[in-house]
Parts: structure tokens; sequence; C-alpha cells
């Protein structure tokens, strides 16, 4: 079974300068650290709540990780799932006929794990692991939400259903941003499909110019953004004073993917 989202992974030119930022001024714990050369990657993986923040560094250039890093630069690479049974999962997939990249699982940072292929997620590279016994386990709240944008709302909630297990339970319309959020619980995460609501708004535009994919952020709950904030730029950070988010009754702030390498941290305050 599918619970949670178990990280998401991002592709840095360096891990060690991107720990600086994710370890030492985020604050998050590492839990893991290799090099796995089958795949001519140095992964870090580091701990937020139920969630992990995964570091790609390609140490050979001749692999997909490192052309994606060039043509791509640092930016989100994956969404991976955290699955009990890795191989059923994978053999249901391939039974009802979903493009994979692994139809059998493979050794990796997270564990056993294997990949969807982005055609059939509507442009979003998932994975799928079964940790090894030992590894990081948390009951309290990671990510607020990760965003997914979609042209073709319908069919993207029917794959993200038919695929993962997720269902949409509620739909907000922001009409002043012009577009759809439909909301898919995961663990403790929303994981959001963000569509437009007319062929006119930023968010069309955005899909038009590239295409469906999941945004390179991760949304981070605060009790008091004001202080967060003001911590973060006590760091050397430059985050924008916070206003009104897209979500009812909340404020945000983000510290650009620019700062974060490719990874942009969106700081959330439900009033």
């Amino acid at each position: 079974m599918i619970d949670r989202i178990h990280h998401v992974g991002i592709v840095v030119h360096s891990a060690d300068d991107a720990l600086g930022f994710f370890r030492d001024t985020l604050g998050l714990t590492v839990t893991e650290d290799r090099v796995v050369e089958e795949q001519g990657v140095r992964g870090v993986l580091l701990a937020l709540g139920e969630n992990e923040i995964e570091l790609l560094e390609p140490t050979r250039d001749d692999t997909g990780v490192a052309r994606f890093l060039q043509s791509r630069g640092q930016t989100l690479h994956h969404i991976c799932f955290n699955t009990d049974d890795v191989a059923g999962e994978l053999n249901r997939l391939k039974a009802a006929g979903v493009e994979l990249i692994d139809e059998t699982p493979r050794d990796g940072l997270a564990g056993k794990i294997g990949f969807l292929h982005p055609k059939s997620m509507h442009g979003v590279l998932v994975e799928l692991a079964t940790p090894p016994a030992g590894a990081h386990v948390s009951h309290d709240k990671g990510f607020d939400h990760l965003a997914v944008t979609v042209a073709d709302y319908a069919a993207a909630r029917q794959t993200w259903k038919a695929n993962i297990g997720l269902d949409v339970t509620n739909e907000i319309r922001v009409e002043d941003r012009g577009m759809l959020i439909g909301q898919m619980p995961s663990g403790q995460c929303m994981i959001e499909l963000i569509t437009p609501l007319g062929p006119d708004s930023p968010m069309a535009k955005r899909i038009e110019e590239q295409g469906e994919r999941a945004s390179s952020m991760v949304a981070i709950e605060v009790q008091d953004i004001d202080a967060e904030v003001a911590k973060y730029r006590g760091k050397g950070l430059e985050l924008p004073d916070p206003a009104a988010g897209a979500l009812p009754n909340s404020r945000t702030s983000t510290i650009s993917a620019e700062q974060a390498f490719g990874l942009a941290i969106q700081l959330i305050q439900f009033d």
C-alpha cells in the first residue's frame, strides 16, 4: 500500500554546498549519505517530519541524472512515495498498462525502488520505495503541500487515483489568480493539482510554456511566520514580507529556489 510521500528529490551540482543550506540553515538532519554506483549519484536524505528531502549529485557524466542537471539545472527531479511492497505495486501498475521505467525493484538510496515514466503521470517523475528496516520514521508533520500543474484536470485526477491511490477531497477556486486547486491528501501532506480556470490565466500560459510538471517547491507550515522570516533574514537570506496566500486563511513567504539549490521553500501560516 502507498501511504505517504517518502521524499522529494532535487538534483544539485554539489551535495556538500546544498547541505550548507538544508542541514545548516534549515536545521534538517541527515539520515543517509552515500554513493549509489549503479545510478552514478551521491544521494543525501534529510528528514523533515514524516517526509525527507533527497539531494542528488551526479558522480558521472553519462547518467540520466547528469543529463537532467545539464539541461534543467538545479531543480526538483522526482516525487517518491512510501510503500510496504514496491514489487507488488510495480506488478499492479504493469498489469494495468502503465508505462514504467523499472518493471522490477532495484536498490536505491531509499531502499528497494522503482520509477514510473513521467508520461504515465502527466509529466511528473514518480518513484516508489520500500525503505529498509531501521530507516527514518516520524509521525510529525513534514511538508504541508506540493504542487503539480496540469492542463487536463479530469484526466490527471483519474491518473493519480488509479496509479497512486490518491483522490481529490477538496477543491479551491482562486479567481484572482485564475486557477483551480484540487487537494489530494498523502499522509499529512496535500498534493495539489493546479489547473487554469481559463485559457488566458497566467497558469495556462505557464503550462503552455513548460508543460505539465511538479513545481520545484515544498510548503512547510509554521506557527509564527513573521518570526520565521526574521530568523532566515538574520541568516542572510532574502524573503518577501508575508502576504495573503492562495489557500484560504493563509499567509506565506518564500525562500526562493535560487537561494535553496533549486527547491523553493514556502513558509505558510494558517490563521
